[in-house]
């Protein structure tokens, strides 16, 4: 199924707006939906520590978004597989603050795979579900603020879609005003991060093009110093159970990575060795 991007139009709208609150009854039209984007006003202090937002900041500046991972991948030129993702019909297994975060992360990346290969009813499955998993972690108000009218006036082409959920799942200014907010931000991060190479790793797998296989090693490869920019912002929360553990199972990943001095030692087996690991954690966290 092809994107219809007018219907991507009017329901990426609707999903996104109907999630901000609000119970006003809008009309299925562009300026009903704009005028109803009202966003309130967060009047929290910021206590956030500047270390931790500058490490926050300094990992997001550094590592390519969501949606240019998915569409370098959608130049391997290989078909759309839908069997690995991450079923929305899950969301009602994560109860806790991490596992919505990480899992919302997660499905970021499965609707932006979607999007790259033009599969309009995947593409509506994962919008959905990210809307619902969004409004469990109380990112109404955040997520309002950065759609807006935007969404109706710049949603007719893939790439404007793109930076809206870019703009979304990485960050928002007002929105990460305390601790607790950007270890939410970080988490989603996180589950983005790992999806992206999930996927990689999936792709790799299934290819007998050994190009395509090259690409994927070096790509992986690359994500060492992403991964270590990763750690070190979610070493600030090794209070927190969950998150540690999630550090602990990367930290081996990452130094099997970075043991590897140059891409073309990216050999076939070690590639297999890492990959390995990260379809174990990604797993063992979407179930």
């Amino acid at each position: 199924m092809k994107l219809n991007f007018n219907l991507i139009k009017f329901t990426f709208v609707v999903l996104l707006l109907s999630s901000c609150g609000g119970s006003k009854e809008t009309e299925a039209t562009g300026d009903a939906l704009s005028d109803t984007a009202k966003v309130v006003k967060d009047t929290t202090k910021y206590t956030v520590s500047d270390t931790t937002k500058f490490k926050f900041d300094f990992a997001i500046a550094n590592i390519p978004s969501p949606a240019n991972s998915m569409q370098e991948l959608a130049k391997w030129g290989m078909t759309f597989n839908n069997s690995f993702l991450n079923d929305p019909s899950n969301i009602k297994n994560y109860t806790t603050e991490f596992s919505k975060a990480i899992n919302l992360g997660v499905y970021n990346i499965d609707m932006a795979y979607a999007m790259v290969h033009d599969n309009g009813q995947e593409v509506l499955k994962y919008m959905k579900g990210v809307v619902q998993i969004s409004d469990n972690l109380g990112l109404k108000n955040a997520v309002s603020g950065m759609v807006g009218k935007r969404a109706e006036n710049n949603i007719s082409n893939k790439d404007s879609l793109f930076k809206i959920l870019d703009e979304i799942f990485v960050k928002s200014d007002s929105y990460l005003r305390t601790n607790e907010r950007v270890y939410t931000a970080a988490i989603i991060f996180a589950g983005s991060w790992l999806e992206s190479l999930y996927i990689t790793c999936q792709l790799e797998q299934e290819t007998k093009d050994n190009s395509v296989k090259s690409k994927a090693q070096k790509h992986l490869w690359e994500q060492r110093f992403h991964l270590g920019n990763l750690l070190n912002l979610l070493n600030d929360y090794k209070d927190k159970k969950d998150c540690a553990n999630l550090n602990n199972s990367l930290k081996p990943i990452h130094e099997e990575i970075t043991a590897i001095k140059d891409p073309k030692d990216m050999t076939a087996e070690k590639f297999k060795s890492i990959s390995a690991k990260l379809i174990v954690l990604r797993n063992s966290l979407t179930k």
